[in-house]
């Protein structure tokens, strides 16, 4: 099997010894998949304050030879996921943070309902985000979901009363423990079950997270810490500093274009985005930004306010920026009108 030499993300194709001879004291990372899925670059840059990242392209089958001194593996791409842990592997770096990413991209569901028994009906309430060091989750901030006209998102507010209630922090350290995370990042959907007369806390789900979540933007916007870097700390098997600088909100949105339009058919008048957008992209699967009708289209929009209500405030008055051409699709009135159309 043909070896593959690591070069700088510019060029796939430089020797190894070129890539490695320039150095500026920073450790070297190795940042496997698709690099598009940091909408913005902002993992990408907060990483490079700290970490040299060299890519390394998924699934072309090639083995690659990790350049020495390289500290670890990362990805912002979950299709990548298992390449990444698999190199990690290979070439004996810390792998718990991956295996978290890789292991957990679906929700689990801990503690099965017993035989017999009807699962509850759930709402859920909040999301915690943990930086989890050595199998001990460390909560770093709560994420409420909202869900409203097909637009999906999260607000986050650094003063949540969730984040230091001692209850919440106990059950987030419950759900680790039972699915023995020992590293990475994690996101612990906590929710509210219906049994009886009452309502109590119904069992957790555990999500790994890579470091280009948007949910992790919102979260380093409202609390200052820097999760991209957290996330590569702990890929680097190294020591995350923790500590939040900021107390604030921020939230994410995603907004859905209708079925009949594509990205080609939107444009967004930056001179009238709301003073607290933050910033706003137009996101698409590949191949799909001329095709209408993808669900997975739309404007990710990121705002920044004092409180939860003002970072919805300015999100709500996103759609008044957007300009769409909508495409007129011929009626057929009859048979005769489809033959003309046709010709």
């Amino acid at each position: 099997m043909a070896s593959q030499a690591l070069a700088p993300h510019v060029c796939h194709d430089t020797p190894l010894q070129q890539a490695v001879a320039v150095t500026d004291g920073r450790p070297s990372l190795l940042l496997v998949g698709d690099e598009t899925i940091d909408h913005g670059g902002w993992a990408r840059l907060g990483m490079e304050r700290c970490y040299r990242l060299l890519s390394v392209p998924a699934g072309d089958g090639r083995q690659v030879v990790p350049p020495s001194g390289a500290r670890g593996v990362v990805t912002f791409d979950e299709a990548a996921a298992d390449r990444a842990l698999a190199l990690a592997e290979s070439a004996g770096l810390p792998t718990a943070a991956l295996r978290t990413a890789a292991c957990h991209r679906a929700a689990v569901t801990l503690r099965p309902t017993p035989s017999g028994e009807t699962a509850p009906d759930t709402t859920l309430t909040a999301v915690v985000v943990s930086a989890v060091v050595d199998g001990m989750p460390f909560p770093l901030f709560v994420a409420r979901a909202e869900r409203e006209a097909g637009d999906s998102g999260y607000v986050v507010e650094a003063t949540d009363p969730l984040l230091r209630r001692e209850s919440v922090t106990e059950e987030v350290r419950a759900a680790h423990r039972e699915l023995d995370i020992r590293g990475g990042l994690t996101a612990t959907e906590l929710h509210l079950a219906g049994r009886g007369g009452g309502r109590q806390s119904a069992c957790p789900r555990v999500h790994g997270l890579f470091g280009a979540d948007p949910l992790l933007r919102a979260g380093s916007l409202a609390t200052g810490i820097d999760c991209p870097v957290v996330w590569a700390d702990l890929a680097a098997g190294a020591d995350p500093d923790l500590t939040p600088r900021r107390n604030s909100a921020a939230a994410v949105r995603f907004a859905h274009l209708g079925p009949e339009l594509a990205l080609s058919d939107a444009d967004l008048n930056v001179a009238e985005l709301p003073g607290g957008i933050w910033e706003a992209h137009f996101i698409a699967p590949r191949n799909a930004a001329g095709e209408p009708g993808s669900e997975h289209q739309g404007v990710f929009a990121v705002a920044v306010g004092e409180d939860a209500a003002a970072c919805r405030r300015a999100l709500d008055l996103l759609p008044g920026t957007l300009r769409l051409r909508h495409r007129h699709q011929p009626t057929y009135t009859d048979e005769r009108n489809q033959r003309r159309t046709h010709a």
